[in-house]
C-alpha cells in the first residue's frame, strides 16, 4: 500500500512553478478585479451584478495573460471569451472566479474537466493505495478568486485567492492553499545544490483543446 503524502502536493508545485509567477497572479487578479468593478460600479443596480460578472472574466483574463506574458510562460493567447492557459513544467493552469460560498460548483467548464482529467495519477498522493505507484507526468491546477456574491460587501477585489489542485473528476480537491500561505512555502523548501532555476519559454501553449465557445464562465 502506498502511503500518501499531505506535502506532495505542493511540493510538487513548488518544484514546477516559478514563485514569481505566483506573485504575479495575486497582483493580476486584484488589479483585474478593480477594473471590472470599476467600469460598472455606476450601472443600473437591476443588471449591475450579471455586468460586474462579465467584466471580472474579460478584465481579469486580461491581466492574467499579461502576467504570464510579463514572466516569459508558456500560455495561450487571448481569444474572444476563451481560457488562458499557462504551463509551468509537468502542470498546465488556468484561473476560475467563484463565490466563496460554493467551492465546489465549478465543473461547469468543458475544458476545465479536460484539463483535470491529467490529475488521475496524482490522486496516489493523497489516498491509499494498493497498487505500485504511477509516475506522475502531467498535472492541472487553477488560480481560484474568491469574491463574496455580494455588491455592497467588497465587490472591488476578491476576499482570498487559492491555489487548487482539482481531483481528476472535478468533484473535489486534492490540495487547495491560500496564495499568502502556499508563497511562504518556497522560503521553506530546501535549497537546490545547484544554481539552475526554473524558466518557462516564451511560445504559445499547444492544448489540444478548444478555446472559445466551451467555455464562457469565468
Amino acid at each position: 500500500m502506498i502511503k500518501p503524502r499531505q506535502s506532495a502536493i505542493p511540493e510538487l508545485l513548488i518544484q514546477n512553478v516559478p514563485r514569481n509567477v505566483v506573485m504575479g497572479v495575486e497582483d493580476a487578479f486584484e488589479a483585474g478585479a478593480l477594473r471590472a468593478y470599476l467600469a460598472t460600479k455606476d450601472m443600473d443596480k437591476s443588471h449591475r451584478k450579471n455586468a460586474l460578472g462579465q467584466m471580472r472574466a474579460f478584465h481579469m483574463n486580461e491581466a492574467f495573460e499579461e502576467t504570464l506574458r510579463a514572466a516569459d510562460a508558456v500560455h495561450t493567447p487571448l481569444k474572444g471569451n476563451g481560457v488562458v492557459l499557462g504551463h509551468a513544467g509537468i502542470f498546465k493552469f488556468g484561473r476560475v472566479n467563484m463565490s466563496s460560498t460554493l467551492w465546489n460548483n465549478i465543473r461547469r467548464g468543458a475544458i476545465r474537466r479536460q484539463l483535470a482529467e491529467a490529475n488521475l495519477a496524482m490522486t496516489q498522493l493523497v489516498q491509499p493505495s494498493l497498487f505500485a505507484p504511477e509516475a506522475i507526468t502531467s498535472g492541472t491546477f487553477f488560480f481560484v478568486a474568491c469574491f463574496t456574491g455580494s455588491l455592497t460587501n467588497q465587490p472591488e477585489r476578491p476576499v482570498e485567492i487559492h491555489i487548487a489542485v482539482p481531483d481528476a473528476e472535478m468533484k473535489g480537491w486534492l490540495f487547495r492553499e491560500p496564495l499568502s500561505k502556499f508563497l511562504a512555502r518556497y522560503d521553506e523548501a530546501p535549497k537546490q545544490v545547484d544554481k539552475a532555476k526554473p524558466k518557462l519559454k516564451t511560445g504559445v501553449l499547444e492544448t489540444g483543446l478548444l478555446e472559445t465557445g466551451q467555455d464562457t464562465k469565468s
